[in-house]
């Protein structure tokens, strides 16, 4: 079929647009600074406000983020603000996210690291400072506390981020409208013969708008990628040095997922383009022949157009909070965010569709024919809009407990955004419900108008969710910015428990690395303060590693209170506090307790999601998506509304079953199989009175025929043996709960002695481990 020319004449309202865009560039404009966030220190070697006895011979700092080595550099600074270092800084090659430099004997004094560095996953930059001494005591002058960062990388950051949203959803949302419902609705058996020349002016209508979204995108980018030069070179975005920007664009991690965007989009607008002349109607019809056109969405490139769309929507994924997350659940959150984001722009772009639609058919079709291809649209917008929704609520429940973990870390600018964009999410499904479920009812029957308003209403809050969404990519995560303020964490531990006829009362405090003072208040029952307790001991240990930690007695200050002042916590993370009391007139008490110790320091990996509960969310997100899927599908007339004559057990119900099925053997590798995941052989139970009195029937059935009664490798069952059975009181001081826990589940060949996991649970084997560490570890 012979094409006529093609010729894309803006609308006046484009004009606006691009004034708009003058003013974000305007913004971008400015010299930026650093951003307050992603790439955050969470370690050092010296240690912030250490003072060390001799120089050391590198500093090292480690980031929660890979970082770019060619714009991260660290400094090292004497109190004359001269720098001392070596000038080597550099990248460690096998550990992206840490950057070291070297440094000559240096003298006694107080010294400054200064360190900046680039995300190679958001390409956001930060700067940071620490000091510490060698020698002699820290200046009473230097900066202690690290500088507050501006909460943006600059202050067109969000709104940049909302245009790319909001042209991504105008476009690639409109392709898979025209694709899923516009072509079956024009084209199907059902059609009438004026539907089709309707459909392509409206299909017009709606390319004009998508072209300018489509360049609205494009030139946000643009100035996302001057920002990005502005804030590493620290020029104005108007003047950008061309080698940076080269630098940035092609040789970064940031960079080069902008530049395969940048690809996508201008393919997009090139497929789009053809998509367009193809759909043209022949030279020579007039304006009532329109009829011999087709809707754009009505050809392969069309699709391939909107293939390039969910691209370019996964790269953006790719540079996403999401993608800053630990490797054993990197996938599940990237997963996510695309699956978020693609329901998103899909449902976003569709209602921004429809609200063109309306008032074009009206004028096309008059009212009575508009009511009749409305009616044959909206059931399959609402099925889509019905999935989109789905898998924005569960792949957004993932997302957020991936970026703010904790209730507490809602208290951050970040989360406070979420609940902002929570709250317009509900709004949005309340008039998205109004309007599919209510006023579409009364299409044909004099409500075209006012659904049409209500359609832009939508529209107008979906725009919204869009900035908050902007905002959102913008900030640092909730959880990294709750660690390092200190949010959700507490300055003491506190702990009660009753045991043996003993009320314990337990506080440590900071609880922090460094020093730590530690009260137990020890009482009868009835409350009676205990005061002839003949000691009180406690021991901190660390319960990723066995540091030998003693049993160490307390000070008794009266009125059963006890105190140990000073105890030194060393490293960050869980600790294991046990609490012995023995006396003379009653069995020995004891209890146990778990607490996390937090740096003093900086904090921003204090809160990290956890994988085994990552897996499970997202195992239970497939499991609910495909679920709904299926529910969709069983109904076939609402799945045959969606997809026309073909089968719903080809569309929805059989890759709902697949999805479902995936979720459920996630879960299930999650809490049992756990299958390529790695094995936790921390022991899960403190040793507290109840663990260690179930312990102890399991030594007396299992292990005191060859170790005896006492421990002390006495039992009858032991002559005999290869090796003579251990005394307790020596070699358990001598292994971990993980060594214990072994040689009980796997035995000890050499020694003739038996494992017992055909005869014990795992759970049964570690509280034996308690009972013997309690029975036989006097430390």
């Amino acid at each position: 079929m012979k094409m006529n020319s093609f010729s894309v004449v803006l609308p006046r309202k484009t004009i606006l647009v691009f004034a708009a865009m003058a003013i974000f560039w305007a913004l971008v404009a400015s010299p930026t600074q650093s951003v307050r966030a992603h790439a955050n220190q969470i370690n050092s070697n010296p240690a912030p406000k250490s003072e060390l006895e001799t120089s050391p011979v590198r500093v090292i700092v480690w980031f929660s983020e890979p970082i770019e080595e060619s714009f991260s550099v660290v400094t090292v600074l004497n109190s004359a603000a001269e720098r001392v270092d070596l000038d080597d800084s550099a990248r460690d090659p096998s550990e992206p996210s840490v950057i070291s430099v070297g440094l000559p004997p240096l003298e006694n004094g107080t010294y400054t690291v200064v360190w900046k560095n680039l995300s190679s996953v958001d390409g956001h930059k930060v700067i940071g400072s620490f000091v510490f001494s060698v020698g002699e005591p820290l200046s009473a002058g230097a900066q202690l506390e690290a500088v507050e960062q501006p909460l943006l990388q600059s202050v067109a950051d969000p709104w940049l981020r909302w245009l790319v949203f909001l042209g991504a959803a105008i476009i690639t949302g409109g392709l898979v409208f025209e694709l899923i419902i516009g072509v079956p609705v024009v084209y199907g058996e059902s059609a009438k013969e004026s539907w089709q020349s309707a459909g392509v002016v409206t299909s017009a209508a709606w390319s004009r708008f998508a072209l300018v979204g489509l360049a609205v995108l494009i030139i946000a980018m643009l100035g996302q990628l001057l920002q990005q030069v502005s804030v590493v070179s620290g020029n104005s975005a108007f003047a950008p040095d061309m080698n940076v920007l080269r630098s940035v664009a092609l040789e970064s991690g940031w960079g080069r997922l902008w530049t395969y965007r940048l690809i996508a989009a201008l393919g997009i607008g090139v497929l789009f383009f053809v998509a367009k002349r193809m759909s043209a109607p022949v030279e020579g019809f007039e304006d009532e022949d329109q009829d011999k056109g087709t809707l754009i969405g009505d050809s392969a490139i069309a699709q391939a157009a909107a293939v390039f769309g969910i691209v370019f929507l996964g790269l953006i994924s790719a540079s996403s909070h999401n993608a800053a997350s630990a490797s054993d659940i990197k996938t599940f959150a990237v997963t996510t965010d695309v699956a978020h984001l693609v329901a998103a722009m899909i449902w976003l772009g569709g209602i921004a569709y429809l609200a063109i639609s309306v008032p074009v058919l009206i004028r096309e079709l008059g009212t009575s024919g508009a009511a009749e291809i409305l009616n044959s649209a909206i059931p399959r917008f609402t099925v889509l809009g019905l999935l989109s929704a789905g898998v924005l609520i569960t792949t957004g429940i993932f997302s957020s407990y991936m970026q703010v973990t904790i209730p507490a870390a809602t208290a951050t600018p970040y989360g406070w955004f979420l609940i902002g964009k929570l709250s317009l999410i509900v709004a949005l499904f309340a008039v998205a419900w109004y309007n599919g479920f209510k006023l579409a009812k009364r299409i044909g029957s004099g409500g075209e108008n006012r659904f049409g308003r209500s359609l832009l209403a939508e529209v107008v809050i979906a725009g919204l969710v869009l900035v908050a969404v902007g905002w959102l990519a913008s900030l640092e995560p909730a959880r990294q910015y709750a660690g390092r303020a200190g949010i959700g964490a507490e300055d003491k531990v506190a702990y009660q428990d009753q045991a043996d006829d003993t009320a314990f009362d337990i506080k440590i405090s900071p609880a922090e690395i460094g020093e730590n003072d530690v009260i137990v208040r020890i009482a009868k029952l009835n409350g009676e303060a205990i005061e002839n307790a003949v000691d009180v001991r406690v021991r901190l240990k660390f319960v990723d590693d066995d540091l030998g930690e003693p049993l160490v007695s307390l000070r008794d200050t009266g009125a059963g209170i006890w105190r140990l002042d000073d105890a030194q916590l060393n490293i960050a993370g869980e600790y294991q506090a046990e609490v012995l009391v023995q006396r003379h007139d009653a069995f020995d008490a004891r209890t146990a307790f778990r607490f996390d110790a937090r740096s003093n320091t900086t904090a921003a990996d204090a809160i990290k999601p956890d994988a085994d509960t990552a897996g499970l969310l997202f195992g239970l997100q497939l499991l609910i998506i495909g679920g709904l899927a299926i529910a969709i599908g069983v109904r076939g007339n609402i799945a045959r509304s969606l997809f026309g004559a073909v089968s719903p057990q080809r569309t929805l119900y059989a890759p709902g079953i697949v999805v479902a099925v995936l979720g459920l053997l996630l879960i299930l590798n999650t809490q049992v199989l756990r299958i390529g995941l790695a094995e936790d052989t921390r022991n899960p139970f403190p040793p507290t009175a109840e663990s260690v009195t179930t312990g102890q029937p399991l030594y007396a059935a299992m292990c005191a025929t060859c170790h005896g009664v006492s421990g002390l490798g006495d039992g009858p069952a032991g002559v005999g043996l290869p090796k003579s059975p251990a005394d307790l009181f020596v070699h358990v001081p001598l292994h971990s709960d993980t060594i214990l826990f072994e040689f009980i589940r796997d035995g000890i060949a050499s020694a003739g002695m038996p494992g017992q996991a055909d005869n014990l649970s795992e759970n049964e084997m570690w509280h034996l481990v308690n009972y013997l560490r309690a029975e036989f570890d006097g430390r």
